[in-house]
């Protein structure tokens, strides 16, 4: 499990201003977006592009997570989205 602050709590705060906060989720799920972004695009470059653009919709999003599911799954969904788009744009 994560040491420090809940994902709950993070959220919390950087709805409350403190965006740097948020550098911590990405830091928590850095790993799962880039697996996930990597098995959709098979290449390295487009992935790391796909992950950073999941992270920039999520934090410009935070304010519609409703906390009905797990904040991973909220980000998998997010992310899945975004690899999506972008094959489409391709």
């Amino acid at each position: 499990m994560h040491s420090g602050p809940t994902d709950t709590e993070i959220i919390e705060r950087t709805l409350a201003g403190d965006s740097r906060i948020y550098a911590e989720l990405v830091k928590r799920y850095q790993n799962l977006v880039f697996t996930i972004t990597l098995r959709y695009t098979s290449n390295r470059e487009d992935a790391e592009e796909i992950a950073q653009d999941a992270f920039i919709k999520a934090y410009k999003s935070l304010k519609d997570f409703r906390g009905e599911s797990k904040f991973s799954t909220w980000l998998f969904t997010i992310t899945t989205t975004s690899c999506l788009s972008f094959l489409r744009k391709k």
